[in-house]
């Protein structure tokens, strides 16, 4: 067994799967990263490099992750979307997914043209649309605002139970979170009934898009010619687009200026040009920077802590861990509070 296997902590069973899966005896580990949930090896054999991604255990009632992925990937390589990584193989018993190794880095700084290679790639997605009838929906689907703000709702109550026990989150949750998604639930179920909206309407198939949910730069790479590579595609699915504008507005991981948020709201709007798609966005944007506020507090909950440890995002203690998110959670909800539904919202 190569050194490297031992270094990373690679049980001989774990190798022998490995070998037999690429039918390479040749194989070593070069290095290893985490993201949210899984770990990323590259590994080389016999001189070529390949991302080999681990993911956690599949949990009853949570979307199975390796599966997800699996069939996203064989989707976009067999309709020819060279913006992505082509798959390998795969080993559903160690919950491996094994694709061309990019080598390049996450964009720290994104151009007008990083931006339209980014817009392309979802024209390129949408324009698959009728060839995609079988894939799932995308993980936690808005398709109605009634869906939204249960999802809201619901993260919100877990986050109480837990608050029981943490002082500085419950004071947040109670003082800062609850009366402002309050005020706002109210004020838009309002313009929805001024629009002649039914919050409760899920929206027509017509108007539902392929999306790579949780999708933006910071999973991405650029390679040494410049080009950017996209992945990640566990949260992929159908859903209301106006939530893919909304998540690449909102993320935390998303650091963009006034003019590209813009460049990024019409080039999605000429993508998805169905009749209420703007007036929707507008209406909803505050909604989803709310629940990307409870996002960021997701480390207080165990199950997704117990992720972050598989993936090894974090090396702190989790007390320290805590108190950072959530200080990035009163940060952005006071970047929501500011900027609040950020464009007029067009006459009727």
């Amino acid at each position: 067994m190569h050194s490297s296997f031992n270094q990373y902590n690679w049980s001989a069973a774990q190798v022998a799967a490995l070998k037999n899966l690429l039918s390479n005896d040749d194989i070593r580990i070069l290095s290893k990263s985490g993201g949210g949930n899984s770990l990323v090896y590259c590994i080389e054999a016999n001189g070529k490099k390949w991302a080999l991604k681990t993911y956690p255990p599949a949990l009853p009632q949570q979307r199975n992750r390796l599966a997800s992925e699996l069939l996203v990937y064989q989707f976009l390589n067999s309709n020819n979307i060279d913006s992505v990584p082509s798959l390998h193989t795969f080993d559903k018993g160690e919950r491996w997914l094994i694709i061309d190794w990019v080598d390049g880095d996450i964009p720290s700084t994104y151009s007008a043209d990083d931006i339209a290679h980014a817009i392309r790639f979802l024209d390129d997605v949408y324009r698959l649309n009728s060839k995609a009838t079988e894939l799932p929906e995308a993980a936690e689907a808005c398709l109605s605002l009634q869906i939204l703000l249960a999802q809201i709702n619901r993260r919100l109550e877990n986050l109480k139970l837990i608050a029981q026990n943490e002082p500085l989150l419950d004071a947040f949750l109670k003082n800062d979170f609850s009366p402002f998604f309050e005020f706002y639930q109210q004020q838009v179920k309002l313009e929805y009934a001024n629009y002649q909206l039914n919050i409760n309407e899920v929206l027509a198939p017509r108007k539902r898009s392929l999306i790579p949910a949780d999708f933006g730069f910071h999973n991405s790479l650029r390679d040494k010619s410049g080009k950017l590579y996209f992945f990640d595609f566990d949260y992929f699915g159908w859903d209301d687009p106006v939530k893919l504008l909304a998540d690449i507005i909102w993320h935390p991981k998303m650091h963009l200026s006034e003019s590209q948020q813009l460049q990024f709201t019409k080039g999605l709007m000429d993508i998805y040009q169905d009749d209420t798609f703007e007036l929707r966005f507008h209406l909803t944007k505050p909604l989803f920077g709310l629940r990307w506020v409870l996002i960021l507090l997701n480390e207080f909950i165990p199950t997704f802590w117990q992720n972050r440890q598989h993936a090894g995002t974090f090396n702190e203690d989790l007390a320290v861990v805590k108190q950072k998110q959530l200080s990035r959670a009163k940060a952005l909800l006071l970047t929501v509070q500011q900027q609040g539904s950020a464009y007029e919202i067009p006459c009727r």
